[in-house]
């Protein structure tokens, strides 16, 4: 049997990614294994922020609703703090939109919660093959996605991600439900 030596979570804010998230946790703990996050973007930020953007915006109280995590307050991770939550990290934190911001800082917020540290990364373009190909230039052993229940004709005519991952993926695909 193969080495599960590093985890692969796809993130994007959902209740499914979040178990998604959470189990890959567990399992990472369990395992000893590396655990990275990924929020895959569909658009590459049209314009970088700059330090007079980020003082109203990042003030500590400020929350603002994120693509399906309506009115639900996501706080960013301060540059100054970026380095305390994620000493890892190799991002270049002002190239980021606001929302691939707030999943970092979402996915900073259920680690901690559990005292695990992980790689986290913003990757760009269509979902699946975005996940896959990020999951293939780390070297990852297991993908964990979550599974959105959408309606049959919708997962008909478009599919679901978690499927596409699973039939793009040359590496296991744990489907977290």
């Amino acid at each position: 049997m193969k080495e599960l030596n590093h985890l692969i979570v796809a993130f994007d804010g959902n209740e499914d990614s979040r178990e998604a998230l959470e189990l890959g946790i567990s399992m990472s703990k369990k395992l000893n294994s590396q655990l990275s996050v990924v929020y895959i973007s569909k658009e590459n930020p049209v314009s970088p922020l700059t330090d007079t953007d980020r003082s109203p915006l990042f003030s500590p109280v400020h929350a603002y609703p994120v693509g399906e995590m309506r009115n639900y307050p996501a706080t960013p991770v301060l540059p100054e703090q970026q380095e305390e939550v994620n000493p890892d990290s190799s991002h270049d934190y002002p190239n980021k939109s606001h929302e691939d911001i707030a999943m970092e800082s979402e996915a900073n917020r259920i680690l901690q919660h559990h005292h695990m540290k992980a790689d986290i990364a913003v990757s760009y373009g269509e979902p699946s093959d975005a996940i896959v190909s990020y999951a293939e230039e780390n070297n990852g052993d297991l993908i964990i996605v979550g599974n959105r229940n959408i309606s049959g004709l919708k997962k008909l005519i478009f599919g679901s991600v978690s499927e596409k991952v699973s039939q793009l993926s040359t590496i296991p695909v744990l489907i977290a439900k």
